[in-house]
């Protein structure tokens, strides 16, 4: 499953063309912190004990959207939100999982069974820090991750960026 590199650049990719025109424009690095933090925000679940659980799936994706459109009043700013949010849930589907159960619960609260796609395109990051490999490990899985969903990133943000005068 991505490190915080890849699902920050999984959540700039995927809210960016949602994020208000004015917020790209004038506060665009803000803006592109704000969609990062919510792209990583799932993994907060990690703190709880409760990793790839129901904050992996596309039911919290609406209600991260529903408090950011409430909190924002900007509709726009709930789709980024949830697009954010959902990046992390299909990043992780494509994530390589060593842990049972394999997969995320991205379908709840419609049900509670793992998901995992057949194709792995991210490796798996470590979180026994403890172990001498822990830094090849991430490292090498950060490095997939900026080559994979870099350029991702900064197309879809270049595409979306506003036309010089």
């Amino acid at each position: 499953m991505p490190s915080p590199v890849g699902h920050a650049l999984g959540g700039i990719a995927a809210a960016w063309p949602a994020i208000p025109r004015e917020a790209r424009s004038r506060h665009a690095v803000r803006a592109a912190i704000t969609v990062a933090l919510v792209g990583i925000a799932p993994d907060l679940d990690l703190l709880v004990n409760a990793h790839r659980e129901v904050t992996h799936s596309l039911g919290a994706a609406l209600v991260a959207g529903f408090v950011a459109l409430c909190w924002s009043r900007s509709l726009r700013w709930g789709l980024a939100a949830a697009a954010a949010w959902a990046s992390h849930v299909l990043l992780d589907w494509l994530g390589t999982d060593t842990r049972p159960p394999a997969g995320v619960m991205a379908l709840w609260p419609l049900s509670h069974q793992y998901f995992e796609s057949a194709w792995h395109l991210f490796p798996a990051v470590s979180r026994r820090y403890w172990l001498a490999e822990f830094w090849v490990y991430n490292l090498k899985a950060a490095a997939i991750e900026l080559c994979v969903l870099g350029p991702v990133a900064w197309l879809i943000v270049a595409a979306f960026r506003k036309p010089q005068a």
